[in-house]
């Protein structure tokens, strides 16, 4: 009988010591925690930031993309993170605005494993933009397709048109430039010529060339550019 309640209060101090090591346990992570709360925030804006900056890219490039699912999908994702990582900033300046509560161990603690883990979910929805981001620039057209045409930089004439074409598309009062001229004089050796400008791609987007005959007809056209 002495023997069993030996053996069972021997078991008892061994949990008890496994307890109490335990609790010390979490108890130093709580205050590394506590001590690393500003480090954390820091390093969590920080990633944000960088993830924003990644979404507003990838919007403008999908305004001239077609969007996928993945993608969709990848942004819902980061709206709802913005919105989580908006919360724990508020709560972070809310805490420094109160010194008196910094000897809360028990909240600073959660506040700071919060932003940890938030950090880990935002380098991954990183990760993740990266990847959609070579996708889709990968897969858009070239903003300009050079077209063969003749050389027209010794001949005055058309190349002033060109000029004065290119200090048109740069004037925001100017909507619509209209080239005309009879057969022969040049018309689409000079649009060539425009469409292959150096600066044209830093103009437009995408630059469209159709050709329009006489016969034209909106389907044709949209076939034309599609």
């Amino acid at each position: 009988m002495t023997e069993v309640v030996a053996g069972a209060a021997g078991a008892a101090a061994v949990e008890i010591y496994k307890d109490g090591r335990s609790l010390l346990t979490s108890a130093g992570s709580r205050i590394a925690y506590v001590k690393d709360l500003k480090k954390n925030y820091k390093k969590l804006m920080q990633e944000a930031r960088k993830l924003w900056e990644l979404r507003d890219g990838i919007e403008t490039v999908i305004s001239r993309h077609k969007i996928s699912q993945v993608t969709t999908e990848w942004i819902v994702k980061v709206e709802m993170i913005t919105r989580e990582v908006g919360e724990l900033e508020t709560k972070y300046n809310d805490e420094k605005k109160n010194p008196w509560r910094l000897v809360r161990v028990w909240p600073h603690s959660n506040l700071s494993k919060d932003m940890v883990d938030k950090h880990k979910q935002v380098q991954i929805l990183l990760e993740e933009g990266n990847l959609i981001r070579g996708v889709l620039v990968a897969e858009l057209p070239k903003p300009v397709r050079k077209i063969h045409a003749p050389k027209i930089e010794d001949n005055s004439s058309l190349h002033k048109v060109v000029e004065d074409v290119m200090s048109f598309l740069d004037d925001k009062q100017i909507r619509i430039i209209g080239i005309w001229g009879t057969v022969g004089t040049g018309k689409t050796t000079r649009m060539q010529n425009l469409n292959n400008h150096k600066d044209i791609a830093k103009m437009f987007d995408i630059v469209i060339w159709a050709t329009v005959s006489k016969e034209w007809s909106l389907k044709k056209l949209q076939g034309a550019i599609m």
